[in-house]
């Protein structure tokens, strides 16, 4: 049976697997040795902090680019803990933060570390010829200082919640001496991407582009713990089928994603291979363009949340043998995120309901074909979902379904994703099913304030843009908690869209790992960690 845990150079090629020594004796605590074979559905394009492209990137950034803090999550939602600075204390008037650096950190060229690479990471940040996916973001800070090797001051442009500015200055930093007469505006193209300096605890010693990333101890890590793993393979396998059979034939040792159909045969066949489980990790909704002419009209968006079986889906595509591995969701503002959260009373499934709001808003089906129509234009509408992706396709059949007993006719529109990503921004849609990760640095103003860039249902009401603006720029966390939760009320009584499910994501991982910890932010946190009983490991 499968254990749930919750979340909350060499050949880069592993020699023949043992079972482990004959005479191994049983370990009683952390030793180092063995690998980690793992998937990743596509290469991770680039592992620069500054531009890099996909999350999965990150997770690779925060095994060897460290920056001058790391995030961590706690039961109040975000939290920071030392990680190229040791210690940092904040001015009087909060605008400005003071991080004091360790001073034995080395790039894995031997290079000491200093201020000099976090100005010179920072300016590539503000510079807005290097297109930084996090150049929009620092719009708060004023200045950046080094008054000595190991001292940065940054100044922003006017306090605000500290956890939320200490968040604007994490990133990993870029070594200085090896990138500075880099060309800026191709710098995510620089041969550093690929195959970057080191300051954590895990340096990239190979990397074939769509095949293979090899991770191998940093010996000159000091920041963080040594690695106890002799290396980590991701091998890069586009297809879901693939990646689970390499992972039932001990050919892969941690899967990062589990589709929920697949957990009873591995419950049943393989009990050396544990869950590992992360509760509410996004949700799911369904967005009503607000600028639509069928969707300008409240009625008609109440209407379809009406429509929506939500229990239904949970049960026909979230629930496997009796475990449930979704809940009912009613904003993007995650369930766990402490005092940020406002439990909302959710619209009730009623078919009743939804077809008396949609013949008050003048949708009635004058011809009898069962499909509704307003001045001689049936209720037709268009869904527009990502292709290639199972999950979304279910939740769409299903509703299609569900709005056809209230007269809707659902088209749905299945779009690659840079065309579909295209089509959001540009508001091009009626309906769009989408969603977001459950993130502990609350900010739903680039969901719902009207200039959010996020906000691609066209939402805007004055009243949540003012909320969104107070809390953001308040220094009192009670206050923006309670300004959130206010907005997030508004919001839901708008209905702009259809809220569906908090989901949760699975992994797999073998038995054999041990101290494995994963979180919001990545699947391998504290890879360094890790490690295999001496009696258990698998590779010399």
């Amino acid at each position: 049976m499968l254990t749930l845990l919750l979340a909350c150079s060499s050949d880069p090629t592993p020699d023949a697997p043992t079972t482990g020594p004959a005479d191994a004796p049983a370990s009683t605590g952390p030793v180092d040795g063995d690998t980690l074979v793992m998937t990743a559905p596509f290469d991770p394009g680039n592992l620069n902090p500054v531009v890099a492209p996909y999350q999965l990137s990150g997770y690779y950034i925060g095994a060897t680019q460290l920056g001058l803090i790391e995030r961590r999550t706690d039961e109040n939602g975000l939290l920071h803990v030392p990680s190229l600075a040791e210690s940092w204390e904040w001015s009087k008037d909060g605008t400005q933060l003071t991080f004091h650096m360790l001073q034995d950190v080395v790039w894995s060229d031997g290079t000491p570390v200093t201020s000099a690479d976090a100005l010179f990471t920072f300016e590539l940040i503000l510079d807005p010829e290097v297109a930084s996916n996090w150049h929009a973001a620092h719009k708060k800070i004023a200045n950046i200082e080094a008054p000595d090797d190991h001292t940065v001051v940054f100044t922003f442009k006017q306090a605000g919640l500290k956890p939320f500015l200490l968040d604007e200055v994490r990133h990993g930093l870029l070594p200085k001496h090896v990138l500075e007469d880099a060309d800026r505006a191709s710098i995510r193209g620089h041969e550093y991407s690929r195959m970057p300096m080191s300051t954590g605890p895990w340096k990239v010693t190979a990397w074939e582009k769509e095949a293979k990333l090899v991770l191998e101890p940093n010996e000159l890590v000091t920041a963080r713990p040594k690695a106890r793993l002799d290396r980590v393979i991701t091998k890069i396998i586009p297809e879901y089928a693939t990646q689970l059979i390499e992972f039932e034939n001990g050919s892969v040792d941690l899967l990062m994603t589990v589709q929920l159909a697949d957990i009873p045969a591995l419950e049943a066949e393989h009990p050396e291979l544990d869950l590992l489980v992360t509760r509410a990790s996004g949700m799911e909704y369904i967005g009503w363009n607000n600028g639509d002419p069928v969707f300008e009209d409240i009625r008609v968006r109440t209407a379809m949340t009406h429509a929506i079986d939500v229990d239904k889906l949970i049960a026909d595509i979230y629930t496997v043998e009796g475990e449930v591995y979704a809940s009912r969701c009613t904003g993007t503002v995650g369930p766990d995120t402490g005092g940020w959260y406002k439990e909302l009373h959710a619209l009730a499934f009623d078919q009743e309901m939804a077809r008396s709001l949609l013949t008050e808003a003048g949708w009635v089906d004058a011809d009898g074909d069962g499909i509704r129509d307003k001045d001689g234009k049936p209720m037709r509408v268009d869904l527009m979902i990502q292709n290639s992706v199972p999950k979304s396709e279910k939740i769409a059949i299903r509703v299609q379904a569900m709005l056809r007993e209230v007269g809707v006719d659902l088209q749905i529109q299945a779009l690659e994703p840079n065309l579909f990503s295209t089509t959001a921004r540009n508001h091009e849609f009626q309906a769009i099913l989408w969603g977001f990760g459950n993130n502990p640095k609350v900010d739903p103003t680039i969901q719902w304030h009207s200039t959010g860039q996020y906000n691609w249902m066209q939402f805007s009401d004055p009243d949540v843009d003012r909320l969104l603006d107070e809390a953001m720029s308040t220094t009192d966390l009670a206050e923006a908690q309670a300004k959130v939760q206010e907005a997030s009320l508004r919001v839901y009584a708008a209905q702009p869209a259809t809220f569906l499910v908090w989901q949760d994501d699975v992994a797999g991982i073998h038995s054999r790992f041990r101290d494995v910890k994963t979180n919001t932010f990545t699947i391998i946190q504290e890879l360094e960690t890790w490690y295999v009983p001496l009696d258990e490991q698998k590779y010399p």
